[in-house]
């Protein structure tokens, strides 16, 4: 497994019910034949939408650890965006390359 953590740059911008998080990242590598790319993180403070390219990939019904499959969701240029009903903060965020060998 190789994992890269999206540290830093993120924008939050907060309204009355919602924090929204969101971070550009890039994607250049190529993955090995079965490998996927998985979106986590630590802990969500509440219930969120996950939304990656403006398309939400998951909807999370309550707080608790993240993780979803985007091996075929992710560009060269992304945003990565968690829209949380909590003004807690989020867990660390990563990115995880599984191998089915692993």
């Amino acid at each position: 497994m190789h994992t890269i953590r999206l540290r830093g740059a993120w924008a939050n911008t907060t309204t009355e019910s919602t924090v929204r998080h969101s971070r550009n990242f890039g994607w250049l590598a190529t993955l090995d034949p079965g490998d996927q790319l998985w979106l986590i993180c630590t802990q969500i403070p509440g219930p969120c939408q996950v939304i990656l390219n403006e398309v939400v990939v998951v909807t999370v019904p309550e707080a608790g650890p993240f993780a979803h499959e985007i091996t075929g969701d992710v560009h060269t240029r992304n945003m990565v965006t968690f829209v949380v009903a909590s003004p807690e903060p989020l867990g660390e965020v990563t990115l995880e390359v599984r191998s089915p060998l692993e």
